[in-house]
């Protein structure tokens, strides 16, 4: 699905391969990738993921370290440890609710 890659600098990022990543880096928790616009590169990464024992700035650290291109690690400002993800009635993650709690918590970050 192409919801599920973002154009940056004009590159197609795919999202599974940056949650895969992350699911790496964090276990078994739960995670999703969305991304949300970007005056500069068109659209930027945001990462959600459910591991409170893990901060954003150890996340982003285990990231730099893995084998993914600079390009598709989201920036340490756009990783967020939240309680739980949106999910629909069927248990799947809800991709458009993602996508608005991302953009709610970078506008309650700038």
């Amino acid at each position: 699905r192409l919801s599920r890659f973002s154009k940056i600098a004009g590159e197609m990022v795919p999202h599974i391969r940056i949650e895969e990543a992350v699911g790496e880096a964090i276990g078994e928790a739960p995670c999703v990738v969305t991304s949300i616009g970007d005056e500069r590169r068109g659209e930027r990464l945001v990462a959600l993921y459910v591991a409170p024992e893990i901060s954003p700035a150890e996340l982003w650290r285990r990231l730099s370290e893995s084998n993914l291109p600079r390009l598709w690690i989201p920036k340490r400002e756009n990783l967020y440890q939240v309680e739980s993800l949106p999910s629909l009635g069927t248990g799947k993650i809800d991709l458009h609710g993602v996508k608005l709690r991302a953009q709610e918590l970078a506008a309650a970050a700038a």
